[in-house]
């Protein structure tokens, strides 16, 4: 078993900084609650933190796993391309992790055009210094066209505004979850 190459691993460790200084901090896709949960441990105890899910299954589990964290979590049932409509502040860390919610439906998943409004309602609200990672599944049809967008995307951004990482583990199969890494250094 992976621990310091598993992807996932490797972007929460690079956000810890960003963290305990943030005072907003979004998770886009909330799932079954466990980036949230890191999100609320690792935020500063003043952050306001914001999930978002579609499915209502997700925010009951990521309710029941952050109930420790509740009266700083204000859980949304709404599409990520939402975000600017329902977060009112600037943003000092946002987190994606894309696909479908595991334990349920694969057929439910996120979607590359709300996904990419999303990431731009994001970055345009991201703080000087704030950090966004988004982590792509492209090991199904969904995600390798949400994968695409965002390399698509990416790869244009001004680099007098953003540093953008990508971390994948160059011996795996190409269609293994990778993630990005975005820093709003403007």
């Amino acid at each position: 078993m992976q621990t310091v190459s598993n992807v996932l691993n490797l972007v929460k460790e690079a956000i810890k900084p960003a963290l305990q200084k943030a005072q907003v901090v979004v998770d886009a896709t909330a799932g079954n609650g466990h980036d949230t949960l890191f999100l609320a441990e690792h935020a500063a105890d003043e952050a306001k933190i914001y999930a978002f899910d579609i499915q209502d299954a997700a925010l009951s589990n990521t309710r029941a796993l952050t109930a420790e964290y509740a009266e700083r979590i204000n859980y949304v049932l709404a599409s990520h391309d939402k975000i600017a409509e329902l977060v009112p502040r600037p943003i000092d860390v946002a987190m994606f992790n894309l696909g479908y919610l595991p334990g349920e439906e694969h057929c439910v998943t996120t979607k590359t055009e709300s996904t990419m409004t999303a990431v731009r309602q994001v970055l345009d609200k991201l703080t000087c210094n704030g950090v966004c990672v988004i982590v792509a599944y492209p090991g199904h049809e969904a995600g390798a066209q949400e994968a695409a967008s965002l390399e698509e995307f990416f790869a244009v951004l001004p680099r007098k505004n953003y540093t953008v990482g990508c971390y994948r583990l160059l011996n795996h199969a190409r269609t293994a979850p990778y993630a990005y890494v975005v820093e709003k250094v403007w």
